[in-house]
């Protein structure tokens, strides 16, 4: 009976170890279990979110920043372009239509019987010639280019009256020029012709005699730097010679003196 007894015992100290160890690895697990989950949900610490936010708000900076300078690029580009092609066209429109002066008279001074062709100092200068086809106006214009003030610069404007009745005195002042071209700082026409010995003349900033048409019209403006652009200086070489007109009554129809 008490080899029973001791057996029981054993068995119940054996029994009694295994619960053990299996209590002691049970609270282990937990132990780890617990631990492991704080530190993986830990998360950032108030400087890191603080580092975070400002790299981000420093590259959303940078991001438009850069789009900020390629949007200011292509105006610039684009402005570039724009006033470009508005000394071309100028330029085109001036030599087209001065080049294409024709000689006739647009007055006559009803004292001397003085024809006018032509009309030209550094700031203006009026003529006769047909208008571009597409402007959809036919037969010819008296044409006048004039230098006139606009604040502290100048502009250049353009304006055409019928030639057929042209009267000087009946001018519509009221009526608005076409602006070409505007922040001109300074500059104007120069003309030159033939002189009395029949050869070129030199460069003179008013034309005198008005039956003569000249030989080269130029054109030479400096613009402001606000414009922020250069003209070329324009010399317009007529398709009329000019020594041809002297005292050729070129057909006179208007109505004025």
């Amino acid at each position: 009976m008490n080899a029973a007894v001791k057996r029981e015992t054993s068995n119940v100290n054996k029994s009694q170890s295994h619960v053990d160890a299996r209590l002691s690895l049970t609270f282990d697990v937990l132990r780890f279990t617990r631990r492991n989950p704080r530190g993986a949900q830990r998360g950032f610490t108030l400087i890191e979110l603080l580092v975070a936010m400002t790299l981000v708000a420093l590259l959303m900076t940078l991001v438009y920043e850069g789009l900020r300078s390629g949007q200011r690029a292509a105006e610039t580009g684009q402005a570039f372009i724009d006033r470009t092609n508005r000394l071309r066209i100028t330029q085109e429109f001036i030599r087209m239509q001065v080049g294409r002066l024709m000689p006739l008279a647009y007055k006559q001074d009803t004292t001397s019987g003085k024809l006018y062709l032509f009309e030209g100092d550094h700031e203006k200068i009026r003529y006769v010639a047909p208008m571009p086809g597409y402007l959809g106006y036919g037969g010819t214009y008296v044409q006048e280019l004039e230098l006139i003030r606009d604040g502290r610069d100048r502009s250049l404007v353009f304006r055409h009256w019928l030639h057929n009745g042209f009267d000087e005195k009946k001018i519509d002042q009221s009526e608005p020029p076409i602006l070409l071209l505007s922040g001109i700082r300074d500059g104007g026409f120069r003309f030159k012709g033939l002189n009395p010995e029949g050869k070129v003349g030199d460069w003179s900033e008013r034309w005198e005699d008005s039956q003569l048409t000249p030989l080269i019209i130029e054109l030479d403006l400096t613009m402001s730097a606000e414009s922020r652009m250069d003209w070329p200086v324009l010399d317009v070489v007529m398709m009329v010679d000019g020594g041809a007109t002297r005292g050729f009554n070129a057909g006179f129809f208007p109505s004025g003196g």
